[in-house]
């Protein structure tokens, strides 16, 4: 499912995101998924667990708010800057209301 939602699904990027929609749905279902990418370039295990984390976190109180059904990739493409939770979650926020918008 990632490597086919990474190929031919829809791209939103950001300055250290990029999701990844299915478009159209391959597989309907009632509830979302998603993966969340996170590269060693970004740190070591305790600090790429902790973004995933924050953005498994954040990924699913904005999916709570609109319930819409779907397969997602969540990549993370930051290196070796230093990112807080109140930043990733922004752009995670605005990423995520260019989907809704886009339908």
């Amino acid at each position: 499912m990632i490597q086919t939602l990474l190929r031919s699904g829809k791209k939103f990027s950001a300055s250290n995101l990029t999701i990844y929609r299915e478009d159209p749905p391959l597989i309907p279902t009632e509830r979302y998924a998603a993966a969340f990418l996170v590269g060693y370039r970004s740190g070591n295990a305790v600090r790429r667990n902790r973004i995933r984390r924050w953005l498994r976190e954040d990924f699913r109180l904005l999916e709570s708010e609109s319930e819409s059904p779907g397969n997602f990739v969540i990549k993370f493409k930051g290196g070796d800057i230093v990112i807080d939770h109140i930043t990733l979650s922004g752009e995670l926020k605005t990423l995520y209301n260019s989907i809704k918008a886009d339908g």
